[in-house]
């Protein structure tokens, strides 16, 4: 089974990076535009219908360690929260600390997630039997209690490449895909 799942994965790997290369990633920095406006307190507007309707936050963690550049902003080191928005009929990546939107960052190119995408690319943690019994637990409190409508979130993963000139982000969050595109130097 094992000599299976390493050989489907790198099938995958070999057919994804040979499409990596074929895409313009000069073309598709400069055709995505910025946000030209300014959200309402930096708060973005669909937060809490999003915290009211899931479980728990919906969107991933990302955690950087380089200043990633795009255009006229420079995003520092530290940790976001990365929340995909379709505001004024384009996608756009908001880099959220702090419950406050801090970058309102285009989206180059969406796309839909492969299917078993997830499962053949998410870490599974092993559990114990104490786990597997207190994780079933939660599933069914969340899935059956009358009083609680609250949906699982949508699974996501965060992935990041370097090329020569960008770093390539790549969203995944539920059915789509999200790449976006930072210079690694501005100069």
């Amino acid at each position: 089974m094992k000599k299976i799942f390493l050989t489907l994965f790198c099938f995958c790997f070999l057919i994804l990076s040979s499409y990596a290369e074929n895409m313009d990633y000069d073309a598709l920095y400069e055709a995505a535009q910025p946000f030209q406006s300014k959200l309402y307190n930096d708060i973005d507007p669909y937060q809490d219908e999003d915290y009211i309707k899931y479980a728990w936050s919906p969107y991933p963690l990302f955690r950087t360690s380089a200043s990633l550049y795009f255009k006229d902003f420079t995003i520092e080191p530290g940790y976001y929260i990365l929340t995909p928005r379709n505001l004024k009929g384009s996608d756009y990546v908001l880099f959220k600390q702090n419950g406050k939107v801090e970058f309102i960052i285009p989206v180059a190119k969406k796309e839909k997630t492969p299917l078993n995408f997830y499962d053949a690319n998410t870490p599974k943690v092993k559990k114990n039997a104490w786990q597997k019994f207190t994780s079933k637990v939660k599933d069914t409190f969340y899935n059956t209690a009358k009083n609680s409508m609250r949906l699982t979130p949508p699974n996501s993963l965060v992935n990041v490449e370097t090329e020569q000139k960008y770093f390539i982000m790549t969203l995944y969050y539920g059915e789509d895909k999200y790449i976006v595109l930072f210079k690694r130097n501005p100069y």
